[in-house]
């Protein structure tokens, strides 16, 4: 399976998500847009797409330009039923592709967050077993309006649109799903952590969060991304069978 990375931001890499996935012989073809690096001009090569998380605003087109380029793009996949999988920011661009808006919400997020299932996600094939009440990180200060068409799949008191989908084929968490360890030690020495956690040395919390939560967490991950390469191998599987017809 060939999956496209978009990483958004130096430090927003793949993380258990891209480990898992690879664990699972797919390849991963990541492209970086703030270091230069061209968006594909087509989904064609690509069987699902893997959008990361970032320091930047996805409402900011004028400081990222490439979104130009990007959202058009996205909307390829979801028109081609290919599989689609948003984090954080990329669950505020996804939102775009879908018609809706991304402002800044009420307070900065930070740290593992309690969140909730909705009937719909307790019966999400991707969610499907996994804990009714994840612990899952967060860190972000926008949200967004969710799509007409969107079923939610996620909640929290904090920020309500947590993760939904679209279709079958298009999801989006706006938790961090994909952290590990060595992330979180990097986000926490970040000068923005250091204000979301109201002015307070972010590493004793973090470090009493992740041995409370991060197991869970990387479980998480796993388990969305085994479901979503399976997703990904039955649509290919499709498509081509529609090709052979």
């Amino acid at each position: 399976m060939n999956i496209l990375v978009v990483q958004n931001y130096p430090g927003s890499p793949p993380g258990q998500l891209g480990d898992s996935l690879t664990a699972r012989g797919a390849a991963l073809h990541v492209v970086q847009p703030l270091s230069g690096d061209p968006v594909p001009a087509d989904h064609a090569p690509f069987d699902a797409a893997l959008i990361l998380g970032g320091a930047q605003s996805a409402a900011d087109d004028a400081g990222n330009p490439y979104y130009a380029e990007l959202l058009p793009l996205l909307r390829g996949f979801h028109e081609a039923g290919k599989p689609l999988l948003g984090v954080c920011l990329g669950s505020q661009l996804l939102a775009r592709v879908f018609g809706k808006k991304v402002y800044r919400h009420s307070h900065v997020e930070f740290g593992f967050h309690p969140l909730a299932m909705t009937e719909a996600g307790r019966a999400d094939p991707l969610l499907a077993g996994l804990p009714a009440m994840p612990h899952a990180m967060e860190f972000h200060e926008d949200t967004f309006d969710l799509p007409d068409e969107a079923v939610l799949l996620m909640t929290g008191e904090g920020c309500r649109h947590q993760a939904y989908r679209v279709g079958e084929t298009a999801y989006a968490f706006q938790c961090h799903i994909e952290v590990t360890r060595p992330m979180l030690e990097r986000w926490a020495a970040e000068p923005g952590s250091f204000t979301a956690n109201g002015g307070a040395d972010p590493m004793p919390r973090l470090q009493a969060e992740m041995a409370l939560h991060l197991d869970g967490s990387l479980h998480f991950a796993d388990t969305v991304a085994a479901g979503w390469l399976d997703l990904a191998a039955r649509v290919r599987q499709r498509n081509g069978l529609r090709k052979s017809a």
